[in-house]
């Protein structure tokens, strides 16, 4: 009988696992398969793109015929003479740079205000810090150049630096945020109970603990930066352009593999950098 009953049980188990919705009966190998042929699908769909772009840099072709019938680095020699490329890659990149530590070391700070204290009207400050990720990013661009332009002050890097580092701000105060959290607070306690002062509090067991997350806020806000477009195309004139500007002007005029070339540098250097960060981050943890 004890047999009859499992036997019973394991049969409406596989029923189950076998049931689908709306009445429809799927297989638990048929699901995973799915699900797999669907991530798959979307890999391609994300990569394929960035493969047709990076090859087709090398084609020797000003048409841009693809597939190339042959590899050349014509494209890649013309970045390299050409001063205005260059000048807008090194702008994306300090701009980059500046406003993912500017991000990291603001977010931080606000980031630890709100965790720990406790004032009125916190939840209204949060959604006043989170204001560029509701705000449309051409708007943004339109009225700071409108507002900066009423007081006189002109466009540069610095005022370039300063609007990405607030687009970026909001990225790195919820990352870092969530972080702190999840700290566990009497490990500071325990630090000021054998004499530590705050600063060397911070500095000892505060700041390595939340680096990894201080980390992958700078690099999310580097990727936002150096990618940015729709806002930074008002922030900018002929000496502080950068990569995604002269992108677009070039794609206005005409499309040629040169602009795959700048693109595949940009690509590089989006990937590289976090990645070398990434390990940084890794070696934190592991230590």
């Amino acid at each position: 009988m004890a047999t009859d009953t499992e036997a019973v049980t394991q049969g409406e188990t596989d029923v189950d696992a076998e049931r689908g919705y709306f009445g429809i009966t799927v297989s638990t190998r048929t699901k995973w398969n799915l699900i797999r042929a669907v991530t798959v699908f979307v890999y391609v769909l994300m990569l394929l793109p960035l493969a047709v772009i990076v090859i087709n840099s090398f084609n020797p072709s000003r048409l841009g015929n693809f597939p190339p019938s042959s590899l050349s680095l014509k494209w890649y020699e013309a970045l390299l003479a050409d001063t205005r490329m260059l000048r807008a890659l090194w702008n994306s990149f300090q701009v980059g740079v500046a406003a993912a530590l500017g991000a990291g070391l603001v977010g931080t700070l606000t980031a630890m205000g709100f965790v720990r204290n406790d004032f009125p009207a916190q939840d209204a400050l949060v959604i006043v810090m989170l204001s560029p990720l509701l705000i449309p990013p051409i708007i943004v661009g339109v009225a700071s150049t409108i507002f900066f332009g009423q007081i006189g002050l002109e466009r540069s890097i610095a005022w370039l630096i300063v609007m990405h580092t607030l687009l970026g701000l909001p990225y790195a105060f919820l990352i870092i945020r969530s972080q702190l959290y999840l700290f566990d607070e009497t490990l500071e306690e325990a630090a000021k109970t054998l004499g530590a002062n705050p600063v060397t509090t911070f500095r000892e067991v505060t700041f390595p603990l939340i680096s990894p997350s201080i980390l992958t806020a700078m690099v999310i806000v580097f990727v936002i930066s150096f990618g940015e477009f729709t806002a930074t195309q008002f922030w900018v004139k002929r000496t502080t352009t950068t990569v995604p500007v002269v992108i677009f002007s070039m794609l206005r005029t005409s499309i040629s593999p040169q602009i795959d070339a700048l693109a595949t540098v940009m690509l590089v250097i989006t990937i590289a950098i976090p990645l070398v960060v990434l390990g940084i981050r890794r070696y934190l943890l592991q230590n």
